[in-house]
């Protein structure tokens, strides 16, 4: 399993611009590869000389190999898997690691991959044994990750998504001819799954991932099986980059080359560029990037990113258990009525279908703070961490798919334009929600910021010019050009937002502890609380509330909310400001007394020398 996004380890090459002592983030780049200390959220391997952690691939046996196809293509899953696992077992033990682990060829791969997310496997198994075949998938493909990493067991070949739809005709209508030979050279398989595989329905993979997003909002029993997928694919895709990263730095050391760029030609071929160069034009491609990872299951986002299969959603047919009720004898007198009323059948009917998304007139979901769903709340950490993907990539790469600036400026803006709630769970930093490191929370927070801000505040490259060019901040950025302002707008729903990402930003700042806030830190944060509260409540002195509210009204349900989480925060900020100015203070006073105790030592040891 590759490492969690957030962790910052000290032997990465990229801990230095992520440590403490700098804010600076991912949009600086290096100049050379003995300098590569850039942000980004993917920690990669610290020696880059050491060995691989992957035995190599070895190809099936023939016979097993084609074993394996005619079991696949004739729906005998369990066997293929039983197989494959045993050889894998085999092939990849410690005895035999010299000799490598056995690895079946990408189109089998790729139809194990289908079947973990198929309809058939998942939300419509017709069988409890197919949904233990979907599971038993997965854990086979994280176990060969982990065993022959994504190079080795060619899972850039297997995964790869193909576009060869005609004008008239599209990913749902089942076209029964055979597939024809890929661009690998491997023949690919016949049979329903490999016919309907995620690779050709999907066409792209942001494609993909904007409809496994619509499913968290839409069709939660949907959502739990493509966040089992997405967890893997982004498994997958980490995976590739760090070992893809390495064989790079390690063959421009080789070579002998200690300064200058290294061309990165392994991380320009890696499974996640060729998904984001499936789109032609850099505007474009950024755009659809960026619509995918915020999918919210709106009219929009469902006009964009439409079902991989048709009607996937739906549950188990109810066809068989209706006609087994009409073939039962019914006489209401005698009481006989024919399981009509047996309570399982009903509670089995009920749940094979989800509820019918309600629709959305306004092209828009509405959501407050206490009706965020779970399965919202999870794909949350999946959004960012797609982003922190596609930043690293776009770090590194000479020619990377998009610029890492302009990256970083759509995603502020997407999130700036989020409703309040979805905005609060976006900005979080608590290990539950985020996947972000740190160093491009501060970022992404300080851009939002800037955003919000009046033209009367303070520029912060006034402040601290080079920290600013290098997209960083500090205590004193913090203090003079953002704590006292509120947002340039009356609206509550900006000054909230303002308020909470303000609150993010200095408990992250106080948390890395890298440089001290002033003694004024409490005035500075209760003049910003009290200006943001006060401008927004001008939006009802002035009468600018809903009609029919009247002057002086409370507003809509949205401004409400608004105020309250504007209030809530202002409370939390005057809490941190006390807790950072208690712990400033005491610090002080340990200082000054540790001083004061070496002052008095060496007036004892120079009357000791005078005596």
């Amino acid at each position: 399993m590759p490492p969690l996004l957030r962790e910052e380890q000290t032997t990465s090459p990229l801990s230095a611009i992520s440590s403490p002592t700098s804010f600076v983030t991912a949009t600086a780049s290096p100049s050379n590869l003995a300098d590569a200390t850039t942000a980004t959220d993917v920690d990669s391997p610290g020696d880059a000389e050491a060995e691989s952690p992957y035995l190599k691939a070895r190809q099936l046996p023939p016979e097993l190999r084609q074993h394996c196809q005619i079991y696949l293509e004739e729906n005998l899953h369990k066997i293929t898997l039983s197989l494959l696992k045993s050889q894998l077992c085999v092939g990849g033990a410690v005895t035999n690691s010299n000799r490598g682990a056995y690895c079946p060829p990408p189109n089998q791969l790729a139809v194990l991959n289908t079947i973990v997310i198929h309809p058939d496997f998942t939300t419509r198994a017709q069988d409890p044994c197919w949904n233990e075949v979907a599971s038993d998938s997965l854990v086979y493909l994280r176990n060969l990750l982990q065993t022959v990493g994504p190079i080795n067991g060619r899972f850039k070949d297997a995964f790869h998504f193909v576009s060869r739809w005609s004008r008239h005709e599209t990913p749902s209508s089942d076209s029964g001819r055979e597939l024809i030979e890929d661009t690998q050279g491997e023949t690919q398989l016949n049979g329903k799954y490999a016919k309907e595989s995620v690779w050709r329905r999907g066409q792209e993979f942001f494609n993909v991932v904007g409809w496994a997003f619509n499913c968290s909002v839409l069709y939660p029993n949907r959502w739990a099986y493509w966040k089992q997928w997405l967890e893997f694919m982004c498994d997958v895709l980490e995976t590739d980059l760090h070992e893809r990263h390495r064989l790079d730095v390690e063959a421009h050391r080789r070579d002998g080359v200690f300064e200058g760029k290294c061309k990165f030609l392994q991380l320009e071929d890696s499974i996640l560029n060729s998904y984001m160069m499936q789109r032609t034009g850099r505007s474009g491609r950024l755009k659809w990037f960026i619509k995918a990872i915020f999918a919210d299951g709106g009219q929009s986002s469902n006009s964009l990113f439409q079902e991989v299969w048709h009607k996937e959603h739906k549950g188990k047919s109810r066809n068989t258990a209706m006609n087994k009720r009409k073939r039962e004898k019914v006489n209401i007198e005698k009481g006989q009525y024919g399981a009509w009323l047996d309570d399982d059948s009903i509670y089995s009917s009920q749940a094979s279908e989800p509820p019918t998304p309600q629709k959305k007139g306004s092209g828009s979901l509405k959501y407050d703070m206490q009706t965020l769903s779970p399965p919202f709340v999870e794909s949350i950490a999946l959004r960012q961490r797609l982003f922190a993907l596609i930043s690293y990539l776009c770090n590194y790469l000479p020619r990377p798919p998009v610029a890492l600036p302009d990256l970083y400026e759509h995603y502020a803006v997407a999130l700036k334009a989020q409703p309040l709630p979805i905005f609060t769970a976006f900005i979080s930093s608590t290990a539950c929600t985020s996947s972000l490191l740190a160093s491009s929370q501060v970022s992404i927070l300080q851009n939002l910021l800037e955003d919000f801000m009046p033209t009367t505040a303070v520029p912060p490259f006034k402040v601290d010019a080079e920290r600013y060019d290098l997209n960083g901040t500090s205590p004193a950025i913090l203090e003079r050009c953002f704590l006292p302002n509120a947002a340039s707008t009356i609206a509550p729903d900006d000054n909230a937002k303002v308020s909470l990402l303000l609150e993010e930003l200095l408990q992250l700042i106080w948390m890395i502890g890298a440089e001290k806030f002033s003694d004024g830190l409490r005035s500075i944060v209760r003049k910003g609380v009290d200006a943001r509260e006060a401008k927004a409540r001008r939006k009802y002195a002035t009468g600018s509330g809903r009609s029919g509210r009247g002057r002086g009204g409370n507003g809509d349900d949205a401004d409400v909310e608004a105020r309250s989480v504007l209030s809530w925060s202002g409370k939390r900020l005057r809490l941190l400001s006390d807790l950072i100015t208690f712990q400033t203070s005491n610090l002080s006073e340990d200082a000054d007394s540790e001083m004061m105790d070496q002052d008095e030592e060496e007036v004892t040891f120079m009357s000791a020398r005078s005596s």
